[in-house]
């Protein structure tokens, strides 16, 4: 009885935390960098900061700096994926900004 009621406490808790109201309120805000942290963008919904601006955004950097447009020019993520958020399921399987290669945000 116990490990049942468990078990519905913990389902309770993931379905109410990826409810959209409540998600408002924890949704992430994406960062992506380049290899040596000298582009670093934040993608923030609530300002108007989208995963396209960071592409024109990183598009004009390579652009103003040619010697970072040599060698690894590639534009990472810096946010961990979590899988326990359901409903980003979706996103994860088919929006480009999931399938940037992962690195860890490099402190300056």
């Amino acid at each position: 009885m116990k490990k049942s009621s468990i078990y519905i406490l913990l389902i309770s808790i993931v379905i109410i935390t990826n409810l959209p109201v409540f998600n408002f309120f924890t949704q992430e805000n994406y960062s992506y960098a380049n290899t040596d942290g000298s582009f670093v963008y934040s993608e923030e919904s609530v300002k108007g900061n989208s995963f396209q601006s960071c592409l024109i955004n990183y598009g004009h950097f390579l652009c103003k700096h040619p010697e970072k447009d040599q060698g690894d020019n590639r534009l990472y993520r810096s946010f961990t994926i979590k899988p326990w958020r359901f409903r980003e399921w979706f996103q994860m399987l088919f929006n480009e900004r999931y399938r940037l290669p992962y690195k860890e945000k490099t402190n300056k």
